[in-house]
């Protein structure tokens, strides 16, 4: 099964970036979570630097990584520097290998697509220092995404307005970097993509249908089972059906 590691930028005391109320460390767990959703369903197992806000020191990161023997490690943050500078990068090893170069490449590619932002290309190293440290320790080939600048009102405004399709962009191309196959056709019912119909996938169509949970596009679909175009208790209703062979 194809490995990635997802690592939210920052996290508890170390907060990141920040523009008025707004954080880097909530911006990036988002949208990693959001990514992490998008590739699980399609069979790729994810682990992640974190979950919620809790600090992670980047050596524990990185080891952990390892020793999971991720495939693709993918940190994602968002840049900071005057209101006018805009648009997205990402970082590799000083050293990074031209596959590893690529690979960069086609995530910031997807993402700028999404988005709309500027593509401000494939940097190597650090700012002002040899290299990152997810990008340095990590065995596998590595990514440091800036996601624009959380100091620039386009960007913020790019990143709220495309969050899902950005989303899906990164996902996508992760996907392809490990070989996994994004368009994976999906039987109606099986809500979390596992394959199969299950009382979780009821559970998952209720909770969507309550505004408890926002399913993605793919998840969705499927749970509509009556493809009336919306997600409700009697969709649920009848996966639980499905899920139980009920009659009635």
């Amino acid at each position: 099964m194809a490995k990635i590691y997802l690592d939210a930028g920052h996290g508890g005391k170390d907060g990141g970036a920040g523009s008025g109320k707004r954080k880097e460390k909530d911006d990036v767990l988002k949208m990693t979570l959001a990514v992490g959703k998008r590739l699980t369903e399609r069979g790729v197992s994810v682990k992640y630097a974190r979950t919620d806000d809790t600090e992670k020191k980047l050596n524990d990161r990185t080891a952990e990584s390892n020793a999971w023997g991720a495939q693709y490690y993918l940190s994602i943050h968002r840049n900071s520097a005057s209101p006018d500078a805009t648009g997205n990068e990402i970082w590799v090893k000083s050293d990074a290998t031209e596959k590893t170069v690529e690979k960069a490449a086609k995530i910031l590619r997807a993402a700028c697509e999404a988005d709309g932002l500027r593509n401000r290309g494939v940097k190597k190293g650090a700012p002002s220092y040899t290299d990152f440290a997810v990008n340095k320790y990590t065995k596998c080939a590595s990514g440091l995404l800036e996601l624009g600048f959380i100091t620039s009102t386009k960007d913020n405004t790019a990143w709220d307005r495309s969050f899902d399709k950005t989303a899906d962009a990164i996902a996508k191309s992760l996907c392809e970097i490990v070989g996994v196959p994004w368009n994976k056709e999906r039987r109606k019912g099986d809500v979390n993509g596992d394959g199969k119909v299950t009382t979780a996938d009821a559970r998952l169509a209720l909770r969507a249908a309550t505004a408890l949970e926002k399913l993605t596009a793919e998840a969705e679909e499927a749970a509509d089972m009556n493809n009336d175009g919306k997600v409700t208790t009697s969709d649920a209703r009848e996966i639980l059906r499905e899920a139980t062979k009920l009659d009635s």
